[in-house]
């Protein structure tokens, strides 16, 4: 009985992890960025505010940030702004998810009030991202090398209370048997 009951519980293990990698693997979609960088932007209500310009990467060519221009009137006027991954989701446009014809839409979570609240699109920006994104990668390095080191000592010290205790067994047994 307790064999049949683990081996019952480890196929719904292994068909709730196959369902669950399965529904993962559905929800990621596949993006072309020669299209996106065009995609109409809507906020929140559903009202179209603009375009994206550009598509920002990071150094493991994840997507950092979307670059919107917005208000723009014939080409004049415009605002570049800047929205980082997780304001805004991407979709494909209705009717265009074929090869040939792949259109997006992106979507803001904000008002249009929200939206002027974003960070300009500029040398500063840059500057400013650019050196924050650097340092974090350097606490990141220094707290990764610190946590290895940890990790080494730790194992070693472990490994050497495990030969002591193994010794002194040993020894403890030989003189049982004497």
């Amino acid at each position: 009985m307790r064999k049949f009951t683990t081996r019952a519980m480890g196929v719904s293990l292994l068909a709730g992890g196959v369902a669950l990698s399965l529904s993962a693997v559905a929800a990621e979609g596949l993006y072309t960025m020669d299209e996106l960088s065009d995609a109409d932007v809507f906020d929140s209500t559903g009202e179209e505010i603009g375009e994206v310009e550009d598509i920002l990467l990071s150094d493991d060519m994840s997507l950092h940030s979307l670059v919107i221009e917005t208000g723009e009137v014939l080409g004049l006027g415009g605002r570049e702004v800047i929205a980082e991954r997780g304001t805004f989701t991407v979709a494909t446009a209705p009717g265009n998810a074929d090869f040939g014809s792949v259109e997006y839409e992106v979507h803001v979570e904000m008002t249009q009030n929200e939206l002027k609240e974003l960070p300009e699109y500029d040398q500063d920006w840059w500057n400013q991202t650019s050196q924050s994104l650097q340092q974090a990668w350097e606490n990141t390095k220094d707290v990764s090398e610190n946590a290895w080191q940890n990790t080494k000592e730790a194992t070693s010290s472990a490994w050497y209370n495990v030969k002591q205790g193994v010794e002194e067994m040993g020894n403890e047994a030989g003189q049982a048997t004497e």
